[in-house]
């Protein structure tokens, strides 16, 4: 009877602390973009585009990512390490190993979990934070726009 006891307490804290995690964006194997339930724009191997299909990046024959003006955000990965351009910062971000369902997790430098790429997209994922940054929905933009 203990045992049980235990066992069903270990469960339901188990159970509370999965709740209680943070939706984090992701990009599934078609390109949706997804924060929670939402879709906010798609990806193709060419860019990204918003919720009403507008093109809002691009990838260069260099492998830079470029928004609408020329202007580039960001470079395609290499080694599992990009850097994308937010208003004259640079923020590195780290592109983990795909699991078993092909979904690769995407880390920004402090080692939080910002988005969650199918392996289709991995060469755009700059694209994917730049519309991000662009929907709010980065974790310190979500923070601050809930004040």
């Amino acid at each position: 009877m203990k045992k049980s006891i235990v066992f069903f307490a270990l469960f339901f804290i188990a159970s509370l602390s999965v709740f209680a995690q943070k939706s984090v964006p992701m990009v599934d194997s078609k390109g949706h973009i997804m924060n929670g339930n939402k879709q906010i724009g798609s990806m193709t191997a060419t860019g990204g585009f918003d919720q009403s299909g507008k093109s809002m990046t691009k990838v260069d024959g260099k492998g830079n990512i470029v928004d609408l003006d020329g202007k580039i955000i960001g470079k395609a990965p290499k080694n599992g390490k990009f850097v994308y351009y937010f208003k004259d910062n640079q923020e590195q971000y780290t592109i983990g190993k795909a699991d078993h369902d092909g979904m690769c997790k995407v880390k920004n430098a402090k080692g939080e979990t910002v988005v969650l790429m199918h392996n289709n997209y991995k060469q755009e994922t700059a694209c994917a934070i730049h519309c991000l940054h662009e929907n709010h929905c980065m974790p310190n933009e979500m923070q601050e726009h809930k004040h």
